[in-house]
């Protein structure tokens, strides 16, 4: 058997039992109507005792003083003292236990051990509040009063239930600021903390913008209006061939053409006066829609389609910033802007908090085989020395921040990057 075994077996015969005389002291001082305020409890010959019986003189706080006049320095004693309050028609009763470090060692283990055993022989439901104690000042109305204190103050936590329980008042607070209000905008899901107008405003300067090319339209020759008519002169109506006149040809042949000639002319002079009939009948059934277009507004001609000059490539506009730095205005429930600057790449980490999460945006140009990039990037830093809540808050609100620079400022992120360690944010 070890030595922790030997010492509880020895404490369990050393505790004394409750002694018939206490028990009955006990039983009366419970009752409905009894006016004691304390009992104080010795071991006398090996059993619990009572060792005085004080009765009630006024409230609880101004009679605790009977508990330190009637301790002694050096002896260890138990009081059971009875609450101005009570529970199911009985009073509640506080215990007392008195061991100073000056007492003897084995008087000081004894009414250590025995103080368990003679709260569960009283009975344990008596009993709403317990103090231990080594020391005179510990059983003052002034020590009272702090062993309350402590009582009502946070118990000494690990770091991991520290942790934990800033998570819970994180969750808690989440949960109240998702119930709504009508001032809030929704960019995605999680947090939806709006951003502020100089948080847009500085976004906005990072977008690429060109400048525009004015194109000078040039106008082609004049279009004939649809509704037209083409005329034919008598010129257009083809001509009978001409006689062709040879050598070979005897003077009988040549009499015979000059008189097909005269023939053909006669005809022609008959296909040119029918030619102007036709042309003055047309003209006079042309002239009775004409006078209604003359009365008639009249239609704008219409205008040529200016022909569309070669595309003309725009130079960008330089940036004036292309750093932002976004920080959550908790109290006010929003999302500010923290910074906003111009740097090299190299110095991206120095402007950024080692203490606080924050959102960043920066406009990263560079040269890659040659050919010039231009890349937004956004960084979300989230320091593991900064408090869970902000660790919760920023996480929540990421989503809706990089939607907010889209919908907001027509930024679209072209890498995104998350750390821990502001350090890391290097230009490789």
């Amino acid at each position: 058997m070890d030595h922790t075994c030997q010492l509880t077996v020895v404490l369990a015969v050393l505790s004394p039992p409750v002694s018939p005389k206490l028990a009955s002291v006990w039983k009366q001082v419970t009752s409905y109507g009894s006016k004691v305020r304390a009992v104080k409890v010795s071991i006398i010959n090996e059993s619990l005792e009572d060792d005085g019986i004080f009765d009630i003189q006024g409230s609880f706080e101004q009679d605790f003083g009977i508990v330190s006049e009637n301790l002694a320095e050096k002896q260890p004693a138990y009081f059971l003292v009875r609450l101005d309050s009570t529970r199911v028609g009985s009073s509640e009763w506080l215990f007392l236990c008195f061991v100073p470090d000056i007492a003897p060692i084995r008087q000081k283990m004894i009414y250590a051990a025995t103080r368990a055993s003679l709260s569960k022989d009283l009975g344990d439901s008596h009993f709403t509040d317990s103090i231990y104690g080594t020391h005179m000042n510990d059983f003052t109305l002034d020590g009272y009063k702090r062993h309350r204190a402590s009582l009502a103050a946070p118990k000494p936590l690990s770091e991991r239930e520290r942790q934990l329980a800033e998570i819970h008042a994180s969750e808690k607070l989440l949960v109240e600021s998702m119930k709504g209000g009508s001032y809030r905008k929704a960019h995605a899901p999680g947090m939806n903390f709006p951003l502020t107008d100089r948080a847009i405003a500085a976004l906005q300067k990072l977008a690429v913008t060109k400048a525009p090319t004015p194109a000078k339209p040039r106008f082609g020759a004049a279009v004939a209006s649809s509704s037209s008519k083409a005329v034919l002169s008598p010129a257009s109506t083809p001509l009978p061939a001409s006689p062709v006149i040879s050598r070979q040809n005897t003077e009988q042949e040549v009499k015979k053409t000059d008189s097909e000639a005269n023939v053909a002319d006669d005809e022609w002079d008959d296909d040119n006066d029918d030619a102007k009939d036709k042309k003055a009948k047309e003209e006079e059934e042309t002239a009775a829609p004409a006078e209604e277009e003359e009365k008639s507004p009249a239609e704008p001609e219409p205008q040529a389609e200016p022909e569309p000059e070669p595309a003309v490539e725009e130079a960008p506009v330089e940036r004036t910033i292309n750093f932002v730095k976004l920080a959550i205005d908790a109290e006010n429930e929003r999302i500010d802007l923290a910074s906003e600057t111009k740097i090299t790449a190299k110095d991206v980490y120095k402007n950024i908090d080692e203490d606080s999460p924050r959102f960043t945006f920066f406009a990263f140009e560079h040269t890659h085989n040659g050919t010039p990039q231009d890349s937004l990037v956004f960084m979300y830093t989230c320091p593991t020395k900064s408090k869970i809540r902000e660790r919760m808050l920023y996480s929540s609100c990421r989503a809706g921040v990089l939607q907010a620079a889209k919908d907001e400022a027509n930024l679209d992120v072209a890498k995104k990057l998350e750390t821990t360690d502001v350090s890391d944010l290097t230009e490789a």
